[in-house]
């Protein structure tokens, strides 16, 4: 398959990170495979760290994904977070959209009640 080639150890975490975030968002290796424009071989594959991902199908991930790639490579964006909110915001990116929502508008509610108390 073009853009994939046979892989290192490096590729094996960035496979188990596609994993990840796949069944997060319950799909399929199909479904996903599909999105992406790949066979799903070639995909499990990725997952298993047997195939490098070209930058084409990382972004093509992404998109899907809906994250940038700072939030896909996540220790990289959580240098400046403590471990507390690292964690949150790992939790909060597995939720689905309309979760994501809610839990947005429940901190904008806190943050209102502090403002409140703080004056």
């Amino acid at each position: 398959m073009k853009g994939l080639t046979r892989s290192s150890l490096p590729a094996a975490t960035v496979g188990q990170r596609i994993r990840q975030y796949r069944q997060a968002r319950s799909l399929t290796q199909t479904e996903l495979a599909r999105h992406i424009g790949i066979q799903q071989s070639d995909l499990s594959r990725i997952e298993k760290g047997e195939y490098r991902v070209s930058l084409d199908v990382l972004f093509r991930l992404l998109q899907v994904f809906e994250m940038s790639l700072g939030e896909f490579f996540g220790d990289l964006a959580a240098q400046s977070l403590t471990t507390r909110e690292a964690t949150l915001l790992e939790s909060f990116r597995v939720l689905p959209r309309e979760d994501q929502d809610e839990v947005v508008e429940f901190v904008e509610f806190k943050r209102g009640r502090q403002k409140e108390r703080d004056q």
